[in-house]
């Protein structure tokens, strides 16, 4: 004691009055933690506080059991939460609003937190958690980096969310700010329901009703519609078609070759792919999807990457059936397209993989880097790589009750995707889920 100067003994005294600030930061944040319920009533609805000091925490049920694996469980006890921490919880992350709004105990709950450092600290943990009981491994040990390979760092980030932060727009009369084109009105169409939208990234995109295309002028806040609708002519084969409005109908579309083209698949001809010209408004010619000689039907068709309708040239595409992912390449080896009176050329099998019974895809998307994500009827979602289309790198099981999955889109920096299904339309992170 002798020996210790009056700055060590003021140090030493700066550094606990510290540490219990911090103690006590810690505290109050842990007390301030809201807790609300969605509370329904009649067809409204409204969020009830019911603790102004809830104390969330995860705990280990098979803590004191050497042999098993963890299995971590939330608990909340001013709502009588205990619920295990994994996909059954939905939950949904607000990094502005430092708000994390989940499912439990057939309800729905919201955690509201003081600081910004609480809500990571919880998010963190929620997500460690819940990587843990969906993988059986953590996410920063050397098997996740084995499984999970170029994906590993997609998911699972306490930051996720503040990407889907409004983003500020300059409302100028050059620029209209986002929301303003809900306001204006479009006199509803008769006939045939939209069953389709080919986004395009040039001057329009495509309402497809049936046979016909509604042009969609791309402005800086959406879509309007130019009032103009085309259909294609069929390609012609044998006898003159009879006159009359063309028939042909297509169920999957992609544009190609900078948007002057499309790829499309028809109901009446699965293992058929038919080439149309935009401009002219016509099926130019019409190829048959074989493997080893043999024609193979495709459910849904994607391009290899997000960016490839703008590229001339472009010749590869991704298809797939219910057991089946599929790499194709529409070069013709003789350097023939088509002749007139000719069988439909063939488009080449590259490469891809014939799953066993049980897979059942029905739709999928690609993102700017090649990452294919890929939906299945019982609405599971696996992330595959489009240099290979062997082995998923991850797979996100379906959210709440099976839905089939009947559209799926991906936006180009591959975080987030979107799912059109036959109960419900979702767009999660896939960094979060």
């Amino acid at each position: 004691m002798g020996n210790t100067s009056s700055t060590d003994l003021q140090q030493a005294t700066n550094e606990a009055e510290t540490q219990v600030k911090e103690q006590q930061a810690e505290q109050e944040a842990a007390h301030g933690i809201r807790l609300y319920k969605f509370i329904t009533a009649a067809s409204a609805g409204k969020w009830e506080l019911l603790s102004s000091h809830a104390q969330p925490r995860f705990y280990d049920t098979n803590e004191d059991q050497r042999n098993k694996q963890p299995e971590y469980y939330l608990e909340v006890d001013a709502g009588e939460i205990d619920q295990r921490a994994d996909n059954t919880l939905c939950y949904v992350a607000d990094p502005a609003a430092k708000r994390v709004t989940f499912a439990a105990n057939e309800g729905l709950w919201a955690l509201k937190f003081p600081s910004s450092d609480a809500y990571r600290a919880f998010m963190t943990e929620l997500e460690d958690d819940v990587f843990q009981n969906t993988y059986g491994f953590s996410r920063d040990s050397s098997k996740a980096a084995k499984e999970l390979g170029d994906f590993k760092n997609m998911f699972f980030n306490a930051e996720a969310g503040e990407a889907a932060a409004p983003m500020e727009v300059d409302a100028s009369p050059d620029r209209p700010a986002i929301g303003e084109l809900r306001e204006k009105s479009t006199p509803a169409k008769a006939g045939t329901p939209i069953e389709g939208m080919v986004i395009g990234a040039n001057r329009n995109s495509y309402l497809r009703r049936g046979a016909a295309f509604d042009v969609m002028k791309n402005v800086e806040a959406g879509v309007e519609d130019t009032g103009i609708t085309f259909s294609f002519t069929p390609l012609k084969r044998g006898a003159p078609a009879s006159p009359g409005t063309p028939t042909f109908t297509p169920s999957k579309v992609l544009l190609a070759n900078g948007e002057r083209t499309m790829n499309m698949l028809s109901p009446g001809a699965s293992s058929k792919l038919f080439h149309a010209d935009v401009e002219y408004q016509k099926v130019v010619s019409e190829w048959t999807f074989q493997k080893d000689e043999v024609d193979i039907p495709q459910a849904d068709i994607a391009h290899d990457h997000k960016a490839s309708q703008l590229e001339d040239g472009a010749n590869t595409l991704l298809g797939l059936d219910a057991n089946r992912l599929c790499k194709w390449d529409l070069r013709d080896p003789r350097g023939v397209v088509q002749e007139a009176g000719d069988a439909s050329p063939i488009v080449q099998w590259t490469g891809g993989k014939d799953f066993a019974r049980g897979t059942n895809f029905s739709c999928m998307a690609t993102s700017g880097a090649g990452h294919v994500v890929v939906g299945s009827k019982d609405g599971k979602i696996r992330l595959y790589s489009s240099k290979t289309l062997t082995q998923a790198k991850t797979s996100i099981p379906g959210l709440g009750k099976a839905s089939l999955l009947l559209m799926s889109h991906m936006t180009v920096n591959g975080y987030w995707q979107q799912q059109m299904t036959t109960s419900w339309s979702s767009n999660p992170p896939l960094e979060t889920m």
